[in-house]
């Protein structure tokens, strides 16, 4: 089996545990950091969820960076494109050091899906030495799954609970962004954004995709007024 497996898509590879902008949430960075550092990790489970927006995603991308750093085996799956995969694909998952499954809860009226994760989760649990991490919307206890035996399998680790950022952190968010992208965003820009913008995370993200875009092809560099002409503001 290949050393990295990403699925269904190949992963960004600028969302990073670095450019994770934690504000609240550094106690499950610092879990993650180290659960990968363990040769038999203990819990083997560890569940993460939050609202849309919240970093979910950019935290399973994060960890199979790492892993695929270290040369170790990973698989990542998204439910979101779901229409697209078929429960086979879990199938000797149980061989590859870090599964990531990311948005749990849109498993709700596919029983099959359920019983192949619940399936799953037993096999990494007798072999020992992998690890999986979840997301979902709610906490496992709360998932819209029927499968009640899944939701325990899903408690047995630890689980976190992503808190929104504050303003100062989607600022420092925007900026890091930004920066990464070669543009350089004053704080005052970042400010007028969040308070002309709607302010959850993948919305302020579509805005500066389309910045950017935008100030690449006219070459102009970030300002309050240029961003009022981009956004017709």
């Amino acid at each position: 089996m290949n050393k990295q497996l990403f699925l269904p898509l190949q992963l960004p590879d600028d969302e990073t545990l670095d450019s994770f902008i934690a504000g609240d949430n550094q106690q499950v960075v610092s879990h993650l950091q180290q659960w990968l550092e363990q040769p038999q990790p203990t819990p083997f489970i560890t569940y993460i969820s939050g609202d849309s927006g919240t970093g979910k995603s950019h935290l399973h991308y994060s960890v199979c960076s790492i892993a695929a750093s270290n040369n170790l085996s990973c698989a990542y799956i998204g439910f979101k494109n779901l229409a697209e995969l078929h429960p086979d694909l879990l199938a000797d998952l149980e061989n590859v050091a870090l599964i990531c499954l990311d948005d749990i809860h849109l498993l709700n009226a596919q029983s099959a899906w359920q019983a192949a994760v619940f399936d799953l989760i037993n096999r990494v649990r007798e072999r020992g030495d992998g690890r999986i991490l979840v997301s979902g919307l709610q906490g496992p206890t709360h998932l819209p799954l029927a499968l009640a035996d899944l939701r325990s399998r899903l408690s047995w680790g630890l689980s976190f609970h992503l808190r929104p950022l504050d303003d100062e952190s989607r600022m420092e968010a925007l900026r890091s962004r930004a920066h990464r992208r070669g543009m350089t965003m004053p704080k005052e820009v970042a400010r007028f954004l969040l308070t002309h913008c709607h302010r959850d995370m993948p919305a302020l993200l579509a805005v500066l995709d389309k910045l950017d875009a935008t100030s690449l092809q006219e070459k102009h560099r970030l300002t309050i007024p240029f961003v009022k002409k981009v956004l017709g503001l």
